[in-house]
């Protein structure tokens, strides 16, 4: 007959493996060369494994090959009597997938292993999308930081909610204004429009903003540069709407177009002095060829007996004839 104590033994053990097999936390029993003696219900519905499967069977077979290498420097560690806190490696489940695990693992007084983890899979999945788009923002910041540098064009973005407007930093360096993103952008950016041009440039930025359907927005227009002198913008933007249609937000670039502008300006001026000098062709200069051609006419050549003064006549009157065709064609390539 078994003593009393005997049967507390067995009670207690009975316990220790009921607790064992109930914990949440994945929980392993290794002899001290590395093999798995038993693992609980959780370890084995985690990774899909039975008894069969795991028990007598070095833990290192599970492990992922990128993560042996480390793990073997935290086994050696239990092995010098060490506790292991935290650790993470992946194993891998019975369907050939990994899960990543969190160890805490220490010796026992008898030369065996005790190790109890948590999968963590969830919480990597996650932290590796955050870092993914953590690195995705950055690379995004870093192009925009690029792309603003490289271009002339001035970047703006204009928040409508708070009514606060960011400009690139190329609006410093083309204006000369200091770039202050505390100041309400219309006084930001209307104050230094051209006076002749300010009125309807807000009409027609206000009008694109309150309309329901109006997605970009553009104009032209004169702008003060900080040292009083005038620099010529295409401006645009694009408005982004909530799902009311109602605008929350402006994203556009000023572009400096004054040196186009100014080419312009001087083919203008080129034109209108090719004009005036057609108006002299036909006007000034044409009327004394045209009386010199006239006159030619009254000369009779069977009077003048002199052939040499026939013949210089005769010349006469070709040369002035050349000279009405070549005013004539000068008129018709400055009409053209």
């Amino acid at each position: 007959m078994e003593s009393a104590v005997d049967l507390k033994c067995v009670d207690y053990a009975a316990g220790l493996d009921m607790l064992f097999n109930l914990s949440p936390d994945l929980l392993c029993h290794f002899s001290a060369d590395g093999r798995i003696i038993k693992a609980n219900c959780a370890f084995k519905d985690a990774l899909g494994y039975t008894d069969k499967d795991l028990l007598g069977r070095p833990f290192i077979s599970l492990v992922h090959p990128e993560d042996i290498s480390e793990t073997m420097v935290q086994y050696e560690a239990l092995n010098r009597n060490e506790t292991v806190l935290l650790f993470y490696n992946r194993y891998r489940c019975a369907d050939g997938e990994y899960k990543s695990l969190s160890w805490n693992a220490t010796q026992l007084p008898d030369g065996t292993l005790y190790a109890s983890a948590r999968d963590i899979s969830e919480i990597v999945k996650v932290r590796r999308i955050k870092e993914r788009a953590e690195e995705r923002l950055r690379l995004n910041n870093e192009r925009y930081k690029l792309v603003t540098a490289a271009t002339k064009d001035i970047i703006w973005d204009w928040n409508l909610k708070n009514n606060r407007l960011k400009w690139g930093k190329a609006f410093e360096a083309n204006f000369g204004y200091a770039n202050d993103v505390r100041r309400e952008p219309i006084e930001a950016w209307a104050d230094h429009i051209y006076p002749e041009d300010k009125e309807y440039v807000l009409k027609s930025i206000h009008a694109a903003i309150d309309s329901n359907e109006v997605t970009f927005w553009r104009e032209e227009y004169r702008y003060l540069r900080a040292d009083n002198s005038v620099a010529f913008i295409i401006d645009q933007g694009y408005i982004i709407r909530n799902p009311d249609n109602k605008a929350i937000r402006m994203v556009g670039a000023m572009q400096d177009i004054t040196e186009l502008k100014e080419k312009e300006l001087r083919i203008m001026k080129q034109n209108e002095q090719l004009m005036e000098i057609a108006q002299i062709n036909s006007h000034e200069i044409r009327r004394p060829v045209a009386s010199i051609l006239g006159l030619m006419q009254l000369f009779d050549k069977e009077l003048i007996k002199d052939s040499s003064l026939s013949e210089l006549v005769s010349h006469l009157k070709t040369t002035t004839q050349e000279l009405d065709a070549v005013i004539k064609r000068i008129i018709d390539k400055t009409a053209d």
